[in-house]
């Protein structure tokens, strides 16, 4: 009997050029939970960010019981390896945007 193929979504670090790979069902819905949270934000520091994706992830998938911060932070990383997302130091703090 032929198991189900999840398909994968290669994550990659931006300084270390890392990768691994996630299943598509969690990495998708990290990644529109990042982007939405970031939507229309001048930058948000990781902690606000993950309490964001945090809410989001357990309502959308709420029997999801790996550690959403981690995702958060490898998917982040990846968005940032690709342009999408960036981050910067204001004051003091390292916060995160969309790219323009």
């Amino acid at each position: 009997m032929a198991m189900a193929v999840s398909k994968k979504v290669v994550v990659t670090h931006p300084q270390t050029g890392t990768e691994r790979k996630f299943d598509a069902a969690v990495y998708e819905p990290v990644k529109a939970a990042i982007l939405q949270s970031l939507k229309g934000s001048k930058g948000k520091t990781f902690t606000e960010l993950t309490d964001d994706v945090v809410k989001m992830i357990r309502k959308k998938m709420p029997g999801f019981d790996k550690s959403i911060p981690w995702y958060t932070i490898s998917i982040r990383l990846d968005l940032e390896t690709k342009g999408i997302v960036e981050t910067f130091t204001e004051k003091g703090k390292k916060l995160n945007r969309l790219k323009k």
